[in-house]
């Protein structure tokens, strides 16, 4: 769980964009933040999840459909999704920031 708020995230990296698409090419919506019976419901996931050592920080934080997130759940430093296959990298001197890159 993120002390983080999607909303806030959202409005920070998307400013007034209502729609949008994840890194794995799922469309989001921003009406539907907080709304997880939408299926466009956008959520917080770690990059590099905590139960792996990953932290609670914006750099280790990205918006992406609910089912990007459950289909790469706790998945690090490779994962598929969205028939997709990703990788993170770690932002070059930073030790806690993060990019997903794709590898397909």
């Amino acid at each position: 769980m993120s002390k983080y708020r999607t909303i806030d995230v959202w409005n920070k990296v998307y400013g007034k964009q209502e729609n949008v698409y994840d890194y794995a090419g799922r469309l989001m919506k921003k009406s539907a933040c907080g709304n997880p019976d939408s299926a466009y419901h956008p959520t917080l996931d770690h990059i590099r999840p905590l139960s792996a050592g990953g932290c609670d920080v914006p750099e280790n934080i990205v918006i992406c459909h609910r089912d990007t997130n459950e289909e790469k759940a706790d998945s690090f430093p490779h994962w598929k999704t969205n028939g997709k296959r990703f990788r993170a990298e770690r932002v070059k001197g930073r030790r806690t920031a993060y990019t997903v890159v794709s590898i397909d």
